[in-house]
């Protein structure tokens, strides 16, 4: 056999006497793909970075071997290490904003990457860059090339990135977390780039908490936790007959596949088979029980006519009515869209974000909205919540007028809507107290006295899975799951009837993920509470949801029960989607 692209053994390193990545042991060979998976803390970026000698500062790497197309990587000096990195190995991280310099065009960031490890002069060096922004699947590569980073979409500027980690043609390529917040449309199309350099040669190393992305690309698997690999094997092997204990768990809370209501953190009806989910669950049938399952249970054919073919405005429907008790029917309905339309001038040009959009919340029940960035999923909330003003259409609250209304007129009905988004930390005030952050929810800003709000601040926070001791800390001190169980006690506090969640999980671990999916499903049975639930993770939307929305280009293409929708999408947008779903 050729010597392995990557061979590691005995990896060790540690931060300040900790140890953080303890006796990994790998290889990648030329042609195949090589995944780590692990949430957040495993050590399995630290691995990664190690084999390009960026540990990180003050870290104690040490190896029996560690070695790359040949070369001692322990053994290099600094300037060689330089020469590895975008030659030999191309690195892609998960936050292109942040790894590409924000003042220069993407076309300039690859011409110098191809300046540094070829001997291509200025015009060669134009021409491969362009190549590359084609092969990468960047339209309109000319224009590309003279944008700065922040001028294109998430989606342009990961490939962007990608574009210049594969300009001087490396026979490793590191991708580390590199479709963690991107539309699932989009990650597709990272990983078909991905899996083409691997049919081509490349050795391929994928950094990942996602099981979805592994499973779509990757010829064998590690687990890690801790700083240990506790199980190995083919993605086949590990996912669908999991060993470990920590492995069972990860694929267990994998949404996709997973019945309404079914728990997928352990409780009763979590699966424990261990098996991978189906791309499709089998009739997105069982209910959620009391509200959250009202009629859930119906299969796709008894409900295909409720379902929504929006062909042309005059054909969009504003929910299905049918079904029956006080989580269904008209008398369910808490909130309801006509007709809504939003239009942004920009630069000369007008943006269209909402275009005759139509739905209906009920409570007890979830509606899914779907869609890539810039559909105009998180415009269409703010249009709910009253945040945007529409052009046209009109929102109602419990029957009555919502939006367009003057504050004002808004204001008492307030706290009967509130809303979760996806970077809690970035929705708090850093100088609060997690008390402070709740007591203001509790009290409206209004001076109150003490006594009663402490015990309702450890109330809210019992009811969402806290410790009441939490509230002394500042949210920058808890972690990602942790802030997340804050922003919704946050929104529970003023005791609303409809929630908005706009993205609320997708920067997640999947074993946090699962907790706070866990935790809105058992308030919604227990408060009967409905939910607009945006999301790009197609696999939340089914795991969540009692009816879909699809939208595309700010318009709603395609609605009805999340079954029928997934099962035998009719809109050529929705089944693109359908397709885009890897678990």
């Amino acid at each position: 056999m050729s010597e392995p692209v990557l061979d590691v053994r005995d990896l060790a390193v540690s931060f300040a006497g900790r140890q953080v990545v303890d006796g990994v042991s790998l290889q990648v060979a030329a042609g195949e793909c090589v995944a780590i998976v692990g949430e957040s803390g495993s050590g399995k970026s630290v691995t990664a970075r190690s084999v390009v000698g960026l540990a990180g500062e003050g870290a104690r790497v040490s190896a029996a071997r560690l070695s790359v197309a040949g070369q001692d990587v322990l053994s290099l000096s600094a300037r060689r290490l330089r020469k590895l990195r975008g030659g030999t190995v191309g690195l892609i991280a998960q936050d292109a904003l942040v790894s590409l310099d924000p003042l220069r065009p993407v076309g300039r960031e690859i011409g110098d990457t191809l300046a540094l490890h070829t001997d291509l002069d200025a015009a060669a060096r134009r021409a491969r860059t362009l190549q590359l922004l084609e092969r990468v699947g960047l339209p309109d590569a000319e224009l590309r090339a003279g944008q700065r980073p922040g001028q294109l979409s998430g989606g342009q500027r990961q490939r962007a990135l990608i574009a210049a980690g594969i300009a001087a043609g490396p026979r490793l390529v590191i991708a580390d977390e590199p479709t963690t917040a991107l539309d699932q449309p989009v990650q597709a199309g990272v990983l078909r780039l991905l899996g083409q350099l691997r049919d081509e040669g490349t050795g391929v190393l994928l950094i990942s908490h996602d099981l979805s992305v592994v499973l779509g690309i990757a010829d064998r698997v590690l687990v890690m936790t801790d700083g240990v690999v506790v199980e190995e094997g083919t993605p086949a092997e590990v996912f669908e007959h999991p060993r470990h204990p920590y492995t069972r768990k990860l694929v267990d809370a994998v949404p996709a596949g997973r019945a309404r209501g079914e728990s997928l953190t352990g409780g009763a009806g979590a699966s424990s088979s261990g098996a991978a989910a189906a791309v499709v669950p089998p009739s997105a049938g069982a209910g959620a029980g009391g509200g959250a399952g009202a009629g859930a249970g119906a299969g796709a054919d008894e409900r295909r006519d409720s379902r929504v073919l929006c062909r042309d405005k005059a054909t969009i429907s504003t929910f299905d009515r049918s079904g029956g008790d006080g989580a269904g029917g008209a008398q369910g309905v808490l909130v309801e869209a006509r007709g809504l339309s939003r239009v942004f001038h920009v630069g000369g040009r007008e943006i269209v974000a909402a275009d005759d959009v139509s739905f209906a919340l009920r409570a007890g029940r979830t509606l899914g909205l779907v869609g890539e960035s810039g559909s105009g999923k998180s415009t269409t909330a703010r249009l709910l919540l009253g945040l945007e003003h529409p052009d046209a259409g009109e929102v109602t609250l419990l029957g009555e007028p919502w939006s367009p209304l003057p504050e004002a007129r808004r204001r008492p009905r307030r706290p009967l809507v509130g809303a979760v988004f996806q970077d809690a930390l970035s929705s708090f005030d850093p100088r609060w107290t997690v008390g402070a952050v709740l007591a203001d929810a509790v009290t409206f800003g209004r001076s109150v006295r003490p006594g009663p709000v402490r015990a309702e601040i450890a109330a809210l926070l019992d009811t969402v899975g806290l410790d009441p001791a939490l509230a002394a800390r500042r949210p920058l001190h808890l972690s990602g799951g942790q802030r997340q169980r804050v922003a919704v006690a946050r929104a529970l506090a003023a005791q609303p009837r409809v929630l908005v969640l706009d993205e609320p999980v997708s920067a997640l671990d999947v074993s946090v993920q699962a907790q706070v999916l866990d935790l809105l499903d058992r308030l919604q049975r227990e408060r009967d509470l409905a939910y607009l639930l945006i999301t790009h993770d197609l696999g939340v939307a089914l795991h969540m949801s009692d009816d879909v929305a699809v939208m595309q280009e700010g318009r709603i293409v395609e609605q009805g029960p999340a079954s029928s929708v997934f099962e035998d999408p009719e809109h050529p947008y929705a089944r693109l989607l359908r397709d885009a779903v890897r678990l």
